[in-house]
């Protein structure tokens, strides 16, 4: 009986077997090695499968950091005239008498129409001190944008302006030409790629590697130029001396990762 109940589980036993599904061969990638905050982990191992084989890529992946700087070569120049009258059509008319001047005497500087915008225009009614549901006059609010592309000019046309009628100066802001902003943009990602490449050169050389090529090349930051400002000018009669004009240094950044093999 013993030897019947024996024989009755080793065919159990076997016929499960015959079942099983063929094995499942997984190969577990290794961990991410964890490095302390604040220091990246340059040297790493990238497994990529190809044609059904496993190929091994052996990188140093660095971040290069680069920026350009340069005098603006551009401006513009916010400025204005602020009139009030009894009606809305005397302070417009006197508003635009003005401007007109000042216009005029800008272009005497050598710009044109095109090198000026209207930025805004307004009509505010001004009303009585004892009674503000009186109203007793008009205000008129006209600002212009001068274009300069000759930083030395920025000065004489703040000038030329207050001389002419001008009591609303904004300020002043500093940019860079098209055609400057890329040459900078060019000088900052080869200045990023050079950081780069002598890092991966350093570490290379100092853990005796050997660097056979680029695996991948990423941006990771674009920094473009801002323009700045400049609010240090007082309005027209303040003052008799000429504007000075100190234009700073615009800066454009970028930050690259590279990932060089090596052997």
């Amino acid at each position: 009986m013993l030897l019947l109940v024996f024989a009755v589980i080793v065919s159990a036993s076997i016929a499960t077997l015959h079942y099983l599904p063929s094995t499942q061969v997984s190969v577990e990638k290794p961990k991410h090695t964890q490095f302390p905050s604040g220091i990246p982990s340059v040297l790493s191992i990238n497994r990529v499968s190809a044609t059904g084989l496993q190929q091994e890529a052996k990188t140093i992946v660095v971040s290069g950091s680069g920026t350009a700087s340069d005098q603006a070569d551009e401006a513009n120049v916010i400025l204005g005239v602020q009139t009030e009258g009894k009606t809305a059509s005397e302070a417009s008319r006197q508003n635009a008498e003005l401007m007109t001047s000042i216009i005029n005497a800008i272009k005497d500087l050598g710009l044109t129409e095109e090198d000026m915008k209207t930025v805004s225009y307004s009509i505010y009614p001004v009303y009585s001190k004892d009674d503000y549901t009186q109203i007793v006059g008009y205000r008129v609010i006209n600002m212009i944008s001068v274009k300069v592309t000759d930083i030395n000019l920025v000065g004489a046309i703040i000038d030329a302006a207050t001389e002419n009628g001008a009591n609303r100066i904004q300020g002043v802001s500093f940019g860079l030409s098209p055609e400057k902003r890329e040459e900078l943009k060019r000088q900052a990602y080869i200045a990023a790629l050079k950081d780069a490449e002598s890092k991966a050169q350093l570490i290379a050389e100092t853990l005796s590697l050997k660097i056979t090529g680029v695996y991948y090349v990423s941006e990771s930051t674009y920094q473009p130029y801002k323009p700045y400002y400049d609010y240090r000018f007082e309005i027209a009669g303040a003052t008799s001396t000429s504007t000075p004009i100190l234009e700073g240094k615009l800066s454009v950044s970028v930050t690259v990762q590279i990932a060089y093999s090596f052997e």
